[in-house]
């Protein structure tokens, strides 16, 4: 009798079961439907709303120290949100558009625009070959190289070179807060690795190939060609031009209470989340690779002479053949998940992570800095998608013209 209705009341029991199982997911989903971006309005306080929950999602969802995000919106309208901690070190510290950090591979964005404007003022012929750089004291398998190789991934360098004799400062980067471009920090060090069978290999068979080691090469390159240095170019070419106020290679001097702290996130792997690590210095090495350090406020004014850039080249030729490997002006060519053609740039050294991204489309542009070592693409890509299911094409901003600004 006690087997019969146990097995009379099993069937209510398993729909039970099944309910309590399948509730968190439904409370989730009604959670995230409840604050997607399709119920933002298309208004100025809309979107910051929208940027200011991403902001705080971030912080929430990943347990990171702290985040600023800025958009440009298709009537050039820019806003940003800030949200989390500047330093776990400093609780005083105060973390806003002004705080500076190091920026990673958003240096390139820089220092490509700084090389095109070279070029237009007649400074620099960028089909020079290597051959042709005194003092650089390469292996002859460099001498057909040119600049613009390097200035656009084409030498086939790798991103970094790790041999059996390199990989210590990873494995003490990894476990002791050591600094893994330890290697290439100095001009002899950079040499001495592009020196190396596998980078001599590399550069014989030229093809597409991201590569902070290229990049490196090219700021030697530059110094070698002009007889000034990288800092004081981008400060001729950039920095003054462009009216930035916090931005300089390495951190900016008498500004120690707006510097960013930096703090384990993905990477190092074996640390816990929101530890300070150290910020990586990449000398005269890999500056032109990595080394800026910006504020958000600084970033967003590049940002719009970028996005008005590639506007433009749309206009006229538009992107297409989205592709992780090729590299548009130092951008990737993605598709986002609405189909939008999307321009993003992402930077990371240990400690920090950045993101740039442009999307052809709607006409948006996005920026977000954080100071954990996180993967930064698909966090970028996040808020870019917020923005496209706000705003599917330029022409859903209420009275936009789509800001069709010419190129600077």
């Amino acid at each position: 009798m006690c087997r019969a209705g146990t097995a009379a009341h099993e069937p209510g029991r398993r729909l039970l079961a099944a309910f309590l199982f399948c509730l968190p997911a439904v409370l989730l989903l009604l959670t995230a439907c409840s604050t997607t971006p399709q119920d933002y309005p298309r208004t100025d306080d809309g979107v910051r709303q929208l940027l200011q929950d991403f902001a705080d999602d971030y912080i929430r969802d990943t347990r990171s120290v702290g985040v600023v995000a800025g958009v440009i919106l298709p009537d050039g309208a820019a806003f940003t949100a800030v949200s989390g901690k500047s330093d776990v070190l400093d609780p005083e510290k105060v973390l806003d558009e002004d705080t500076i950090f190091p920026i990673g591979s958003l240096t390139k964005n820089m220092v490509f625009a700084m090389v095109t404007e070279l070029e237009r003022q007649g400074r620099i012929d960028l089909d020079t070959p290597l051959k042709d750089c005194p003092g650089l004291g390469l292996p002859e398998e460099y001498d057909p190289i040119t600049v613009r190789d390097l200035l656009l991934h084409r030498s086939g360098l790798p991103r970094e070179s790790y041999t059996l004799t390199s990989i210590w400062p990873v494995i003490s980067a990894e476990i002791w807060d050591g600094n893994v471009y330890e290697d290439y920090t100095t001009r002899e060090g950079l040499i001495g690795t592009l020196s190396n069978s596998e980078c001599r290999n590399a550069v014989s068979h030229p093809r597409i190939r991201y590569s902070n080691l290229g990049y490196g090469l090219l700021g030697l390159a530059l110094e070698s060609l002009i007889g000034e240095t990288v800092p004081d170019l981008m400060e001729t070419y950039i920095i003054r031009p462009w009216e930035l106020r916090d931005t300089s290679f390495g951190p900016p001097e008498g500004k120690d209470d707006r510097l960013a702290g930096t703090h384990s996130g993905d990477i190092p792997f074996f640390w816990f989340r929101g530890r300070h690590v150290r910020s990586h210095d990449l000398g005269e090495g890999l500056r032109t690779a990595g080394g800026v350090w910006s504020s958000a406020a600084d970033q967003m004014r590049c940002l719009r002479k970028y996005r008005e850039t590639f506007l433009a080249i749309d206009r006229e030729n538009p992107f297409s053949g989205a592709s992780e490997t090729v590299v548009h002006y130092n951008y990737y060519l993605v598709d986002s998940p609405a189909g939008h053609r999307c321009l993003i740039r992402y930077g990371m050294t240990f400690g920090v992570a950045s993101f740039f991204g442009v999307d052809l489309d709607n006409r948006t542009a996005i920026l977000v800095l954080r100071n954990n070592c996180d993967w930064p693409d698909g966090v970028g890509m996040d808020l870019m998608s917020r923005l496209e299911r706000l705003l599917p094409d330029a022409e859903s901003w209420p009275g936009t013209d789509a800001d069709t600004s010419p190129a600077p």
